[in-house]
């Protein structure tokens, strides 16, 4: 079995591990200073997760003894002990990263280099592999997730949702946390995520039953997420169409509903003056201006 194979089963035991350690025992996050909505500027998050997965750094106390992974039509299944030989060595933090560290995350990325909230170099004692890991916290449910040119949809997340008196944990692909809406806080689009979205993925494609780990991956059922992901101005541009086509208007709408309604006007306007031939001119100009 490809050893690339056998790191994605030993995390998919892991995160579960460390979900179910931080939800069933005093965790302490409560007392975690939170400094803001949003986990990755928040340093006291990142280093109280630092020093839990180092102390909890591999599966070898997991009472699990077999993980089945059921991926489209294909069922994968393997022995956890098979996987007792990974250990995360060292969690590095965005400050602690080197230059060569900092180059292999930039290729695995199509934007411009931004830290991760957390790096993790695992072994099985004769290679070294490195994931990173994203943190996300909220006081309610949704917040504004990553830039979308910055998302890797299958890279962990461990969210963090802050209650009165407690804090409760979830974690899986950061792709199952999205909730498909799409909001600009900053001018930049962030698909919105949501705790709930992620533990109602996990209570559903996700369980334990007579100490085996059964996780569901139907490619069928993200993809409309990777579309958001992979042509966010496609997806945006067919949610400003249905606001232009929808006989209704709401109550506290997004800020820019009546801006599109208004350029609509104004664009039907110009392409009633037009012949058939200017108007294929003005779409195939419009398709080459595209990037």
């Amino acid at each position: 079995m490809q050893k690339a194979n056998l790191l994605t089963y030993f995390l998919f035991v892991y995160f579960y591990e460390i979900e179910q350690k931080l939800n069933s025992t005093q965790n302490k996050l409560e007392l975690i200073k939170f400094q803001s909505e949003e986990a990755n500027t928040d340093e006291f998050l990142k280093r109280y997760f630092k020093n839990f997965l180092s102390v909890h750094n591999s599966i070898k106390d997991t009472e699990i003894k077999k993980l089945e992974l059921q991926i489209d039509s294909e069922t994968h299944q393997i022995d956890t002990k098979e996987l007792f030989n990974y250990q995360i060595k060292n969690i590095f933090l965005p400050e602690e990263l080197t230059s060569i560290q900092k180059q292999e995350i930039t290729k695995s990325k199509k934007s411009v280099y931004t830290n991760p909230d957390l790096y993790l170099e695992i072994s099985d004692g004769i290679t070294l592999f490195y994931e990173s890991v994203e943190l996300k916290s909220t006081k309610n449910d949704t917040i504004p997730g990553s830039s979308v040119q910055q998302i890797l949809p299958f890279e962990w997340v461990i969210f963090i949702k802050r209650n009165v008196n407690s804090v409760s944990v979830a974690t899986g692909f950061y792709i199952n946390s999205i909730t498909k809406k799409l909001s600009f806080p900053d001018r930049s689009p962030r698909p919105q995520v949501g705790f709930k979205n992620l533990v109602d993925w996990n209570k559903k494609y996700r369980k334990e039953e007579k100490k085996t780990l059964f996780i569901e991956n139907n490619s069928q059922i993200n993809t409309e997420k990777l579309k958001l992901l992979i042509d966010w101005q496609d997806y945006l541009a067919s949610e400003w169409l249905e606001i232009i086509k929808s006989d209704f208007s709401k109550k506290n709408e997004k800020w820019f509903n009546n801006a599109l309604r208004k350029f609509s006007i104004k664009f039907l306007e110009y392409t009633e003056n037009l012949n058939e031939e200017e108007k294929n001119n003005l779409k195939l100009k419009l398709r080459n201006l595209i990037k």
